[in-house]
Parts: structure tokens; sequence; C-alpha cells
């Protein structure tokens, strides 16, 4: 893979953007591609650093950075770009002081997979997709209240799904007029896909990854409908600010799919848990502190999570004041996992799957 071929392509297509247009204060940030092995900045190739994990923006020689990864098969130059401002506009708010960050621990203890929340969620997606497909009247106005009326019913969890619809839902907007700009066939596939995506029911179980969608989606109703300024900081997520004044609908029944993929999920994890703990392939024991681990799709079922990829913890009574200290000091270990919860998210066993 010739890395720095790639980097040019992105560099010029860079170029050819005014990111101030799609975020108001948005601007480029460095950027960096890499593999396993090496990666390629600005100031050409350096040996990987361990902090390039993921497709992210990290700080990187005195500046956030946005990485992304470089599999083997060659990417699309227009493509690779949009992924790369979406990183640039996290490397952006993380330079901005951005407070509106999801809390990923909590979640995994206390957000509820809930059977209405999920149809009102499936509703909302409906409501979207009539919005940004042709001029649907009053369909805005439904979809504010209904979203409304969850936040009432559902408070916690659509407060977290708010959080991550601003950070990355916010991200995955402007990738995608990024793309808009530099390729609008690709672009008008892209937001098909969006659609087609958050209107299924398999995908809206994903709560995280669901919302990097519902939040774009949102965002390009807003900017068709209102006035509304999207990207106006604050403590309060915009999918909270737009319903200021906006009057609840009735919540919708729940739907009979949501409830039969919701069974066979439950089925499906409990049935993981058993067979793992069954094997009994114990890979840490002891008073361990659960400190990162894969967030897009860990599942809690009782006392016991399901973790994918890797798990990140520290042993016994050790602590980390900041998160700089955390990254130092935890251990991590690579695969799949179920671990046993015992307080918070204390764990005192993990198997490996």
């Amino acid at each position: 893979m010739d890395q720095e071929k790639i980097y040019r392509q992105v560099e010029a297509r860079l170029g050819r953007l005014h990111l101030s247009s799609l975020h108001r204060g948005f601007h480029l940030f460095p950027f960096a591609l890499y593999d396993d092995a090496r990666a390629w900045t600005a100031g050409g190739a350096i040996d990987k650093p361990d902090s390039f994990l993921g497709n992210t923006a990290v700080y990187h020689n005195g500046a956030w950075t946005a990485i992304w990864r470089l599999t083997d098969e060659a990417p699309d130059p227009d493509i690779l770009t949009s992924k790369i401002v979406h990183e640039m506009l996290h490397a952006f708010q993380n330079a901005s002081g951005e407070k509106r960050w999801a809390d990923e621990q909590d979640a995994l203890l206390s957000y509820r997979r809930d059977p209405v929340n999920i149809s009102a969620r499936l509703k909302e997606a409906a409501l979207m997709r009539e919005c940004l497909t042709g001029e649907a009247p009053g369909a805005f106005d439904r979809l504010l209240g209904l979203r409304a009326a969850r936040k009432a019913h559902f408070p916690y969890e659509y407060g977290y799904e708010a959080r991550i619809e601003q950070i990355e839902g916010t991200a995955h907007y402007v990738e995608l007029a990024a793309l808009e700009h530099l390729a609008p066939e690709k672009a008008r596939a892209r937001w098909d896909e969006v659609l087609a995506a958050v209107n299924d029911v398999e995908q809206n179980f994903q709560v995280r990854a669901v919302s990097y969608l519902t939040g774009a989606a949102l965002i390009a109703c807003v900017k068709k409908y209102t006035p509304f300024d999207t990207d106006l900081p604050g403590p309060v997520p915009f999918a909270e600010a737009i319903l200021e004044g906006a009057e609840p609908c009735p919540m919708p029944d729940t739907d009979p799919r949501v409830e039969a993929c919701l069974e066979k999920k439950r089925d499906d994890i409990l049935k993981v848990i058993e067979e793992t703990l069954d094997k009994n392939d114990v890979a840490l024991e002891g008073d361990q502190l659960l400190t990162a681990w894969n967030v897009y799709d860990a599942v809690r079922e009782g006392p016991y999570a399901v973790i994918t990829h890797f798990l990140g913890y520290l042993g016994g009574t050790e602590k980390a004041d900041t998160d700089e200290e955390l990254f130092r000091r935890m251990k991590i270990i690579h695969g799949d996992f179920v671990v046993r919860l015992t307080d918070g998210l204390r764990f005192d066993r993990a198997w490996r799957r």
C-alpha cells in the first residue's frame, strides 16, 4: 500500500473543501494514515505510534490529529477524504473544549433496550425519510413531537442518544456534506444507506452506531425545515435544544418486530453467556475495575457483560485520577469476553469466549 500516494490524494481533496461552510469555525487539522507498522504524516513516514488505534482523533506531536487505519484494499479517495473530515471534526471538538460526550461507562450499566423506545425510534426514522426524500407537510412537526414524547418517557435513554448524536451525528453529517462537495453521486448513495439503516429494526439495537446516523439525519431535517443553528456550542445537545416548545405527541404502540427481535437478541446473549461460562476458560480472576471496551456492541445482561475485541482494566485497589494516567496504567487484553460484574464496573472474573 503506497501510503504517500493515498495521503497526497486526500490532501489534494481537502484543499478543495471550505470546512467552515460545513460547520461553524471548522478548519483543517493534521491527519495521518497508518497500518500495523508505519504511518504517513505531513512530515513523511514514521513508525506507527502506540496512540494510533482505530479511526479517530488523537493528540499527537502537540496537536489534535485525525488518524485513519489503512487496510489491504485500496480506498476510494473521495470516501476516504470524507472519513478524514469526520475525524478532523472530532479533532475540532476536542480542541474547542466540547463537553457533550456520552458517558459510555454509565450507559453499560444503565441504558435500557426498551421495545417501546425502539419502536418510537423506528417511527422517527420513517418521518425522517419523509422529510428528506420529498416535501412532507407536517412530518417535521410530528418528528419533533415524537422526540419530545420519547424524551419525556425515556429521559436517560434519550439523553444518552442525544449526546452521541451531538458528537458523532455532527461528525457524520459533516462527512456526508464533504462528500457532497467532492462526489455528489456518492453522497446520494450514502444518504440512501443512512435512511435504510435507521429504518432497519436490527440496526436500531446497535444504539451507539445507529445514533451516528440518526444524528446526521436529524441535522439534515433541521437545516431543511428551520433556521435553528445545530452548530451552536453550549451544554445542551442540539437534539434536546431543538425540542424547546415542541408539543409531545402520543407514544406509538410497540412494534411487534421489535419485540420479536428483542426476545431473540436476549436469548442469543444468554446463550453466549451460558456457553462461555461452561467452557470455564478464565482469562482474569480477582477484583478488577473495567476501564475500557468496545462500546459499539457491549451488552449487559444481569450481572454479566459481553465484551468484544478487547478489555481494559485496573487491578485491585489501583486508581487513575486522569484519563492520561488511566491510559498509561491500565492493562489491555485482546479478544472477546464475558465478565461478571460485582459492584458498578468492578468485576471478579472474565471468561474468554
